[in-house]
C-alpha cells in the first residue's frame, strides 16, 4: 500500500537536497558576511550567542543538534520496503523538530539587527512574549512566541534591511498547520495524501505527498546550509588574526576550543580585561560584562589608569604588530581614536621637533601600525603589476595601483613598512621614500607625492579663491582627508567616499 510513499519519498530526493543546500549556502554567505562587515563585534555576539552565566550542560542548541542528527540517522536508515510510513513519519518528526528550535531564529534576527547597525539582543523576541497573572498565585506566566510568531518578526526585520531572500525561502518549507497537526496527532496518511483532520481553517484539508515532500527536502537543505555555515565562520574567525586591536587601546582576542570560535577576550590598556566563553558542555563565563536589554556593556576596571593610558596591552605587555597597515588598498580614511589626541601629539613632540615625522608618529600611535602611507600621482606605470588593488614590492616600499576613474593619471596607494616605532627610524623611511621618487623622476616619469597623515597639512591647498575687495576666502571639506586627520565615528561624514582622488596628491 505505501510503495508509492516509500517512491515519493526518495525519488531523486538526494539530488534535490543537495542543490537546494548549495542555493541556500550561497544565500547564508551571503547574510552571515553582510552582518559581519557592517557590525563587527555585535556579530561576534551573535555567533557566541552571549548570554548569563551558566555552569554545565544547559544549552538547548546543542541538544537540538545532535537529536537532529540523530533523527537523521534512523530516517536514513528507513529505506526498506514496508517502513515507508515510518519513514515519513520521522521525516515529519524532524520537521517539527527542526523549525521548533529557538537558537536559529535568534541568530538570524541578531544577523538582521546587525545588518542595520542595531546592537545584539540576547532575547531579539521578547517583545512577543506574553506574560498572564494568576490571580490565585503571586508568580507570572510566561507564553513564548511560536515559530510562526518569529518568522512574521524575522519578516519585518528582513524588510527594513532589504534581505526578503530570507522569508522566501522559509516560505516555501514553513507550514504551520502541517507542524500542528503532527504535532497534535491531528493528521492521517493515505496513499497519496497528508491529511488534517480536524485542525484546517477548513474543517479538513489534503496535501499531495510529493508536495510534502518538497517542504520536507527544503526544510532539511535550509537547517543543514545553516548550521553549516555557522560552523564554518566560528572556524573561520580563529584561523586568522587571534590578536585584533581596537581604536580606544583596547585589544580583542579571539578565543577558541577544537578550532572553533568559544569566545572573545577584552583586553584594556590598564591591565584589566572583560571577558565570555560558551563552551559545548561546560555552559557559559563571563567577567566584567553586563548584557543589557540591547547590546552588552564592558567594565573598564581603575578609569583613571585607563584614560592616561598611551598604548595598547595585552596581560600588562605592549602589543605591537608589524607589516600591518591602517588602510585597505587605495583608500585615505581619517584616523578612527576614540581618545584625547593631545596626548598623542604631546608624546610625538617630545620625540621629535621633525613635523613631517610627528604627523607620522600620529599615525603609528593612533593606529598602532608601524607603517608609513602615501599617495603617488604618475604619468607612467611605476610597477609590471597593473591590476588594480594587488600591492608590489620594490626594497622596502610597496605600491598598489588604484582605481582612477575620475582622471587620467595613474594613482598609487605606497606603504613603507617600518621595523619599529622610534623617530630615528620614521626620518629614515621618509629619506627613503624621497630617494625612491626622485629615482623615478630621473628616468622621465612625472610624478607627484603626498604622505598621506600630516600634523600641519595644507588642507585648503587648491581650494583659495580672491575677492573683490583684494582678500581671499578658502573653503575646508571634512570629506576630504587633508583636512580630516582624525575622528572618534566615520559615521558623521554621511555618504563619504574615502576612495583616494587625484586632487588629493
Amino acid at each position: 500500500m505505501f510503495e508509492k510513499i516509500r517512491h515519493i519519498i526518495f525519488r531523486h530526493k538526494h539530488k534535490e537536497l543537495d542543490a537546494y543546500t548549495r542555493e541556500y549556502l550561497a544565500y547564508f554567505d551571503h547574510l552571515f558576511g553582510r552582518a559581519a562587515r557592517t557590525s563587527g563585534f555585535q556579530y561576534i555576539c551573535t555567533l557566541l550567542r552571549v548570554e548569563g552565566i551558566k555552569t554545565g550542560h544547559w544549552d538547548a542548541f546543542v541538544e537540538a543538534e545532535e537529536a537532529a542528527n540523530d533523527f537523521s540517522e534512523i530516517l536514513r536508515s528507513t529505506r526498506k520496503k514496508g517502513q515507508e510510513k515510518r519513514a515519513l513519519r520521522m521525516g515529519l518528526f524532524l520537521y517539527c523538530h527542526l523549525t521548533e528550535m529557538s537558537a536559529p531564529y535568534e541568530i538570524l534576527a541578531n544577523l538582521l539587527r546587525c545588518i542595520q547597525g542595531k546592537p545584539y539582543s540576547m532575547f531579539p523576541f521578547a517583545n512577543l512574549v506574553k506574560v498572564e497573572k494568576n490571580k490565585q498565585s503571586t508568580f507570572v506566566k510566561r507564553r513564548l512566541p511560536s515559530p510562526k510568531k518569529k518568522i512574521e518578526h524575522l519578516r519585518e526585520l528582513a524588510a527594513t534591511c532589504d534581505e526578503q531572500k530570507l522569508l522566501e525561502i522559509i516560505d516555501a518549507f514553513f507550514r504551520n498547520d502541517i507542524r500542528n497537526a503532527f504535532y497534535h496527532s491531528d493528521y492521517a496518511i493515505t496513499e497519496k495524501e497528508f491529511r488534517i483532520a480536524e485542525g484546517s481553517s477548513i474543517g479538513e484539508e489534503s496535501f499531495e505527498l510529493e508536495k510534502l515532500s518538497e517542504l520536507l527536502t527544503r526544510c532539511f537543505a535550509f537547517y543543514s546550509a545553516f548550521t553549516i555555515t555557522y560552523n564554518l565562520v566560528r572556524k573561520g574567525l580563529v584561523q586568522g588574526k587571534k590578536f585584533h586591536r581596537w581604536p580606544n587601546y583596547e585589544v580583542i582576542e579571539m578565543l577558541s576550543d577544537e578550532n572553533s570560535l568559544t569566545g572573545f577576550k577584552i583586553h584594556f590598556p590598564n591591565n584589566s580585561c572583560a571577558m565570555f566563553e560558551r563552551k559545548k558542555y561546560k555552559g557559559t563565563m563571563g567577567l566584567n560584562i553586563i548584557i543589557e536589554e540591547e547590546g552588552i556593556s564592558l567594565m573598564v576596571g581603575d578609569l583613571d589608569k585607563y584614560k592616561k593610558a598611551d598604548n595598547w596591552y595585552v596581560n600588562g605587555k605592549p602589543f605591537d604588530e608589524y607589516g600591518t597597515r591602517y588602510n585597505q588598498y587605495g583608500f585615505w580614511r581619517p584616523i578612527i581614536f576614540s581618545r584625547d589626541s593631545n596626548i598623542i601629539q604631546q608624546k610625538i613632540i617630545k620625540l621629535t621637533d621633525n613635523k613631517i615625522a610627528q604627523g607620522l608618529l600620529f599615525y603609528i600611535f593612533a593606529t598602532g601600525h608601524a607603517a608609513i602611507e602615501f599617495v603617488i600621482k604618475s604619468d607612467k606605470f611605476l610597477t609590471k603589476e597593473r591590476l588594480h588593488g594587488k600591492p608590489t614590492r620594490q626594497n622596502n616600499i610597496e605600491l598598489a595601483l588604484c582605481e582612477n576613474t575620475a582622471g587620467a593619471s595613474l594613482l598609487y596607494d605606497g606603504t613603507y613598512y617600518l621595523k619599529s616605532k622610534e623617530a630615528t627610524d620614521v626620518i629614515s623611511a621618509i629619506e627613503e621614500i624621497g630617494k625612491f621618487i626622485e629615482l623615478k623622476k630621473g628616468r622621465g616619469i612625472d610624478l607627484k607625492y603626498r604622505l598621506k597623515y600630516q600634523l600641519y597639512s595644507n588642507g585648503t591647498e587648491g581650494r583659495t579663491k580672491k575677492n573683490d575687495d583684494g582678500g581671499f576666502s578658502f573653503t575646508i571639506s571634512m570629506d576630504d582627508s587633508r583636512s580630516t586627520l582624525v575622528t572618534n565615528n566615520l559615521d558623521i561624514f554621511p555618504k563619504s567616499d574615502w576612495r583616494i582622488k587625484e586632487e588629493w596628491v
